[in-house]
C-alpha cells in the first residue's frame, strides 16, 4: 500500500504541483547536507496549505517547526510581497539549516526564524504583537495542547489554525500506547472539542507518500 500511495502522490505532484527553482533548491541543499526528508511535507500538502492562505487572504504566518525551511518556502509564496512569516525551530543543527535555506531563496516577503522553545517564544512575543491570519503548528506533538492554547491568543476572530501530524497511523487508537506524542494529540482533541474560542474544526486523515497521518483544522470564533 505504501508505494501506492507513493506512486499517486507523484501522479498528482506531476500533474497539479508546478517545478519551482526555490523548492527544489531547498530540497537538494537539505539532501546535501544528509537530512532525511521524510521531515517536510510534502508537495502536494506544502500547495494545499499554500492555497488555504490564499483563499484566506493572509499576511502573518506563524509556523512553529521550522526544520529545513520547506514548508516556510509553501506559506510565504503564497502571501504578498509585503507578507511576514515568524518562524520558531526548537534544534540548533535544524534552524541553522532552515535559515541557510531562507537565506538562499532571498525571499520577497519577511520571515523571521527564532530559535528556542515555541511556547516560550510565543509567550515572550510583546503584547502588542499584531495576530496572525494563519498558523501552521508542526513541532513537537506532546506540546500540541499548549500550542493550541498559545495560538488562540495570538489570533484574530478568523485566524485559520493547522496542525500537522495528528493521526500518527492510528496511534491515537492504541489505548495502551503511553507515548508524551500521542498524549498530547489525544489532549489536543479533547481541547479542540467544544472550545469556546473555536467557530469551528475538524480533522482528516491522510495517507501519501509520508505514510498514513493527518491534521486538525480549526477556524477561530
Amino acid at each position: 500500500m505504501q508505494q501506492m500511495w507513493t506512486d499517486i502522490d507523484q501522479y498528482i505532484e506531476s500533474h497539479l504541483i508546478p517545478e519551482d527553482p526555490v523548492l527544489l533548491q531547498t530540497l537538494k541543499n537539505t539532501d546535501d547536507r544528509g537530512y532525511p526528508d521524510h521531515l517536510a511535507v510534502a508537495a502536494n500538502q506544502g500547495m494545499l496549505l499554500q492555497m488555504l492562505i490564499q483563499m484566506n487572504n493572509c499576511k502573518r504566518v506563524l509556523e512553529l517547526g521550522t526544520f529545513a525551511a520547506y514548508s516556510t518556502m509553501w506559506l510565504a509564496r503564497a502571501l504578498p510581497d509585503d507578507g511576514y512569516i515568524l518562524t520558531i525551530e526548537g534544534r540548533d543543527t535544524h534552524a541553522a539549516l532552515g535559515q541557510e535555506n531562507i537565506d538562499n531563496a532571498k525571499l520577497k516577503q519577511q520571515v523571521e526564524l527564532k530559535v528556542g522553545r515555541a511556547a516560550d517564544i510565543m509567550r515572550a512575543l510583546p503584547e502588542d504583537t499584531e495576530a496572525f491570519d494563519f498558523i501552521f503548528i508542526d513541532a513537537d506533538k506532546q506540546s500540541y495542547p499548549e500550542y493550541l492554547e498559545l495560538s488562540l491568543k495570538l489570533s484574530h476572530s478568523g485566524t485559520v489554525i493547522f496542525l500537522d501530524n495528528v493521526i500518527r497511523a492510528g496511534a491515537i487508537l492504541e489505548e495502551s500506547n503511553h507515548k508524551p506524542s500521542i498524549e498530547g494529540i489525544r489532549d489536543m482533541f479533547s481541547a479542540m472539542q467544544n472550545h469556546p474560542a473555536i467557530l469551528s474544526c475538524t480533522a482528516l486523515q491522510t495517507v501519501g507518500s509520508k505514510g498514513h497521518d493527518g491534521f486538525a483544522l480549526a477556524i477561530v470564533k
